[in-house]
This record gives structure tokens, C-alpha cells and sequence, in this order.
């Protein structure tokens, strides 16, 4: 990141729910970026309602909320990403999330974060980076799953190893995602020859 520049983090809150400990983990890394430094947008999928994905309506593009998500995607250095688990899985949100994008994921950052009922999340975790890496973009090898004994009652988390990981992933997004976003775009005024690697298929 050259000097006097400024990361620009989304964090997408992966809930359909109102309530929910993703919240809170969101909250947590929205604020650990901001103090990195970074300029922070929070999309939370669950204020949106955004429509189901279909594939060549061309009318869904003047959507509000499809609007809304793809201007955050391009404004984006790097995202923070978070997901409840679901039957093994990232949430049918976030995955709709996905489904309205591409060329503003590629050759971007991410590190993923999951909440969980009592699994470990690996599953969850492991379909958002794989989202992630077939839109052309890279994520970080660390990674962190909070599970129900990690929150109180009231939904807030209390597990400080579990936040301390947290605060790690965010420092990270924050640190590399401006280096690997200006390497690619680098990279994409080599033109579309092998020269280029994946950023020639983005010219």
C-alpha cells in the first residue's frame, strides 16, 4: 500500500437473521479494521433482501440491493467474510451474494470467518474460500470459527482466544489486500496474453 493510502475492507455479515452471534463477530471485525486503519463498508445481507439469483435476467441488474452489492465488491481492496454454518455449509444468503458477482471479486483478498451451532466449521469455511477462489480471488490461510459456548446469553462473544483470532484475520485483510489488489491490476495492463497469469483473463 503506497503511503498516505487506505485499505477499503467490506465486511459482508452473512445472516438472513435480525438477531444472531454473527452480528457480533461482525461487529468485532468491522471495528479491529477500522482501527488497522482501513475505510470499512459492512454489508449485511440480512437489511438487503436481495432476490434469488437467476441466471440471465438482465432486469435484476437495476435492482437497489444488486446495485448496492456490487458497488461495494468493486469498491473493495479486500473483503472480511462471515457465515453461519449451515447443514455443513455457508448460508443460502451468502451464497446468493456470490451467485451476483465475479469480476469484482477477481484478484481480491478475503478472510473468512463462521459461527457455528457446535461443529467446527471447517465445512462452511472451506465453501466460502472455494466461492472465493472461483471468482479469482485469494484468501487468507488462517481462519476462525466461533462456536455457541464462545457467546453468553445475550449473543456476545466472550471467548478471548476466539476474538484475539478475529482481530487477527482483520489486521491481515487490512495488510495484504491493497498489495495483492495493485499486483493484479498490475498484472491486467500486460493484456490478455499468459504473461499476464489470471489478471489477463480480467482485461
Amino acid at each position: 500500500m503506497s503511503a498516505g493510502s487506505t485499505a477499503k475492507i467490506t465486511i459482508v455479515s452473512g445472516s438472513s437473521r435480525l438477531e444472531g452471534r454473527v452480528h457480533a463477530v461482525v461487529a468485532l471485525a468491522a471495528d479491529t479494521a477500522t482501527s488497522a486503519g482501513a475505510a470499512v463498508e459492512v454489508v449485511a445481507l440480512h437489511e438487503l433482501c436481495l432476490p434469488v439469483m437467476i441466471y440471465g435476467d438482465r432486469s435484476q441488474d437495476d435492482l437497489p440491493a444488486v446495485h448496492s452489492i456490487r458497488r461495494s465488491a468493486a469498491w473493495a481492496d479486500g473483503f472480511i467474510i462471515c457465515t453461519p454454518e449451515y447443514h455443513g455449509n455457508m448460508s443460502g444468503c451468502l451464497k446468493n451474494w456470490f451467485d451476483f458477482l465475479y469480476e469484482e471479486l477477481a484478484g481480491k483478498f478475503a478472510g473468512v470467518l463462521a459461527v457455528t451451532g457446535g461443529g467446527g466449521g471447517d465445512m462452511s469455511i472451506t465453501a466460502v474460500k472455494t466461492s472465493f477462489a472461483w471468482c479469482h480471488g485469494f484468501t487468507l490461510p488462517y481462519h476462525v470459527a466461533a462456536r455457541a459456548p464462545d457467546f453468553d446469553v445475550e449473543g456476545n462473544l466472550v471467548n478471548n482466544l476466539v476474538a484475539d483470532r478475529i482481530r487477527r484475520v482483520a489486521y491481515d485483510v487490512v495488510r495484504y489486500a491493497p498489495v495483492l489488489r495493485s499486483t493484479f491490476e498490475a498484472a491486467r495492463t500486460l493484456g490478455p496474453g499468459v504473461q499476464a497469469g489470471v489478471a489477463g483473463a480480467h482485461t
